[in-house]
C-alpha cells in the first residue's frame, strides 16, 4: 500500500516555475482578531503536495519522533497535527464547502479568522524543520518541503514570521547577516586570527586573485567568536594541504536559508540569485562550506533558483578527499573517545552520513561510540529552521535530551560538522554542567596534524543567537 500511494504521488508534475506570486490580501498588523482571516494562497502548492495533505494516514508514527511534540504534547504541534489543522483552513477558505458557500453554510462551517490563523502560525513555526518526520512516515511525505511552503503562504498572509523571529529576517535583508553585524567585519575573524598566529596567513581574496577552491565560512563562524574556531580550523587545515583556496570576506553574503525557512521566499529568491551571479563569476570548481545550513542551502535549494556552474561540497567531504589523495596525512595520535552528533541539514537533509564517519576512522588514537539515535534517526539539537529564535526554552531542553544521549554513550566529546549545531549543542551542554566538551570535527582533524590552537583563543566572546 505504501509503494502504491507513492508510486501515485510520484506520478503527479511539479511545477518548476518558482516566481512568488503576490497575495491579493494581507493582514494589518492590529487587524480584529475576530474578523475573517486573508485567504491562503493555495497557488503556491503543487498538486503533489496538495496530494499530500490526503496522503497523511494519521497513523502518528511522527508523533514519536517530533522533538517539539515531544516538548509540548499539544496535537498541533505534531507533524500530523499541523497537516490536519492546514487542510482544514484552506477547506474552510475554499471549495464546495467553504465558509462562504452554501454548502458550507448548511454545513455549519465557520470562517477563519485571525485569532485562528495566528494560533495556527505559532505552532507552524515550533518546528525545526530537522526532517525526522518524514523518514518515519510511512507514506513518505515530503514533509518539510510542505512546512516551509505553508510558511511562505503565512508570511504573504500577514501572518508570520513570529514577532521574535522578525529581526532574524530583516538583519538578513539589510545587513546579509541574521545579527546585524556590520558588512565590514565579515572577513575581521582571519584578521584577528593572523595577529594572533593563530593562522599563518590571511586566506586571499577569490574576488582578486582566482581560484579553483572557494571556502564559504558562513554568518555563524564570521561573526560568532565562540565559532571562529571552525573557519580557522578549516584554513589551517588548508593551508597544511597546500590548497590553493580563497574566500570572499567582506563580499560575502549569508546564503539566505534564514529568510527561506521563516517563508520569505520572494527575499530569499533575491539574495540567492545574487550569490549565484556572484559565485559563478568567481570561476570555481568548488564552493566548500562547513556549515550544513549553507551546504543544503546552496547544494539543493539554489537549483531551483539557477544553474551552479561547480560542486558544491561540505568540509569534512573535501577533508576525506584531501587525505585520501595524499594532500593531508593524519600522523599525531588523538587519544579521546568521542561520540557524533548527525546535523540534520548535513544528514537527513543532504544524505551525508558516512563521510563523517569516514573521516573520524581516519584519524588515529580516537575511540568512536556511536549514540543510540544517529544517522537518520539523530536526534535534533533544536537550533534550527527558526525554533531557537520563536522558542529558545524548547530548544534549550531539546538540546539537553541530545546531550544525555552524549552522555549515555561515555565519551567525553561531542563532535559535529555544523556551526549551528556547535551553538545549539552548548546550551544544552551549559544547561546540565554536563562533563562532555563541544568539538567540531575540524578540530580532531588540526589535533591529527598537530596544529594546537587552544592556547590562543580569542580574547572577547560574542554569543550570537541565530535560527
Amino acid at each position: 500500500m505504501e509503494n502504491e500511494i507513492k508510486q501515485e504521488m510520484d506520478k503527479v508534475e511539479i511545477p518548476e516555475n518558482n516566481e512568488v506570486s503576490v497575495p491579493v490580501e494581507t493582514a494589518e498588523p492590529n487587524a480584529d482578531k475576530n474578523a475573517p482571516a486573508p485567504k491562503l494562497n493555495i497557488d503556491k502548492f503543487s498538486p503533489r503536495q496538495l496530494m499530500e495533505l490526503d496522503a497523511c494516514t494519521r497513523c502518528g508514527e511522527c508523533s514519536n519522533w517530533c522533538p517539539a511534540y515531544d516538548e509540548d504534547d499539544r496535537e498541533p504541534l505534531n507533524p500530523r497535527g499541523r497537516a490536519s489543522l492546514f487542510k482544514e483552513i484552506i477547506t474552510r477558505q475554499y471549495g464546495l464547502f467553504s465558509a462562504d458557500s452554501i454548502l458550507g453554510k448548511l454545513s455549519g462551517k465557520k470562517t477563519v479568522t485571525n485569532a485562528e490563523m495566528e494560533a495556527f502560525a505559532k505552532d507552524l513555526y515550533a518546528c525545526s524543520t530537522c526532517m525526522q518526520c518524514h523518514f518515519v512516515c510511512p507514506v513518505a511525505i515530503d514533509t518539510v518541503e510542505l512546512w516551509e511552503r505553508i510558511r511562505e503562504t503565512i508570511v504573504d498572509s500577514g501572518h508570520g514570521p513570529l514577532e521574535n523571529q522578525k529581526a532574524l529576517v530583516k538583519n538578513t535583508k539589510n545587513y546579509d547577516n541574521p545579527w546585524a553585524q556590520p558588512r565590514s567585519s565579515r572577513g575581521r575573524w582571519a584578521k584577528m586570527a593572523k595577529k594572533k598566529k593563530r593562522i599563518k596567513d590571511v586566506p586571499k581574496d577569490i574576488s582578486k586573485m582566482s581560484s579553483e577552491v572557494l571556502y564559504y565560512v558562513g554568518c555563524t563562524a564570521s561573526y560568532d567568536n565562540n565559532v571562529e574556531e571552525v573557519a580557522i580550523n578549516t584554513t589551517n587545515i588548508f593551508e597544511h594541504a597546500g590548497l590553493d583556496f580563497g574566500i570572499l570576506g567582506n563580499k560575502e553574503k549569508c546564503c539566505g536559508s534564514v529568510l527561506l525557512r521563516m517563508g520569505d521566499k520572494k527575499s530569499f529568491i533575491r539574495i540567492s540569485s545574487e550569490n549565484i551571479e556572484q559565485f559563478n563569476g568567481l570561476g570555481i570548481k568548488t564552493l566548500v562550506t562547513s556549515c550544513a545550513g549553507c551546504l543544503k542551502t546552496i547544494k539543493e535549494d539554489y537549483k531551483r533558483v539557477g544553474k551552479l556552474d561547480f560542486e558544491v561540497k561540505h568540509t569534512l567531504e573535501f577533508i576525506v578527499d584531501l587525505i585520501k589523495s595524499g594532500k593531508l596525512e593524519l600522523k599525531k595520535p588523538v587519544n579521546l573517545k568521542i561520540t557524533y552528533h548527525d546535523p540534520c541539514h548535513l544528514g537527513r537533509h543532504a544524505g551525508i552520513f558516512d563521510a563523517p564517519r569516514d573521516l573520524i576512522s581516519l584519524i588515529p588514537g580516537l575511540e568512536f561510540v556511536e549514540m543510540e539515535r544517529n544517522r537518520e534517526n539523530s536526534r535534533c539539537c533544536g537550533a534550527g529552521g527558526g525554533l531557537k529564535s520563536g522558542f529558545p526554552d524548547m530548544q534549550n531542553s531539546i538540546s539537553q535530551k541530545r546531550i544525555e544521549d552524549a552522555l549515555a554513550t561515555g565519551a567525553s566529546e561531542l563532535v559535529s560538522a555544523c556551526p549551528f549545531c556547535y551553538q545549539g549543542l552548548q546550551v544544552g551542554i551549559q544547561a546540565k554542567n554536563a562533563p562532555i566538551k563541544m568539538r567540531d570535527i575540524t578540530e580532531l582533524v588540526c589535533m591529527a596534524l598537530g596544529d594546537d590552537n587552544e592556547e590562543n583563543n580569542p580574547e572577547e566572546e560574542t554569543d550570537l543567537d541565530v535560527e
